[in-house]
């Protein structure tokens, strides 16, 4: 992929920012239970649960991360013994399959967050709002979707330069 414009450095700068902040906030916060617990003998009821927030949240951003790259898992043995043109086409189909499957997660948890704001639902001890770890599904899926359609564009324009370039070496 070529390299990102400059609003889209900017995006990719503050999500590895904020991933970096929220691990060390739940270093920190581990950090301070166990001191609580086993030196002071007051455990930091919350801090579990939070603790869990946080992690839903740094998987979810590092998804987008890992979408951006294309360093996703996947079985490539196939991709890596088939030719350039069935590669494409293998690159084109996957990327297409994830945009689907990434564009009805995206409405589905869109669907939960709007759902859960209504009934006002909090966690049970640090009484947080739940639309904070449910809100982790649509943020990073709008962005992973924003990726592969970027993606996408990208096969589309390189295939048409491909068929000119076809067709000006078939003249």
């Amino acid at each position: 992929m070529s390299a990102p414009p400059r609003p889209v450095s900017i995006a990719l700068a503050a999500i590895r920012a904020a991933l970096g902040a929220l691990i060390l906030a739940g270093v920190a916060l581990n950090f301070a239970n166990v001191v609580g617990r086993y030196v002071f003998w007051k455990p930091i009821i919350w801090a579990e649960e939070v603790l869990v927030f946080i992690m839903i949240w740094c998987v979810m951003l590092g998804a987008t991360l890992v979408t951006w790259e294309n360093q996703h898992l996947r079985m490539d043995a196939v991709h890596h013994l088939a030719p350039p043109r069935v590669r494409r086409w293998l690159n084109l189909i996957s990327t297409l399959a994830f945009l689907g499957a990434g564009a009805f997660i995206l409405v589905q948890s869109g669907r939960v967050v709007a759902l859960v704001a209504s009934t006002g639902q909090r966690s049970v001890v640090a009484e947080i709002p739940m639309v904070i770890p449910y809100g982790a599904l649509p943020v990073s899926f709008a962005v992973m979707v924003a990726v592969l359609a970027w993606r996408f564009r990208a096969f589309v324009i390189a295939g048409a330069a491909g068929d000119a370039a076809d067709t000006s070496r078939a003249e």
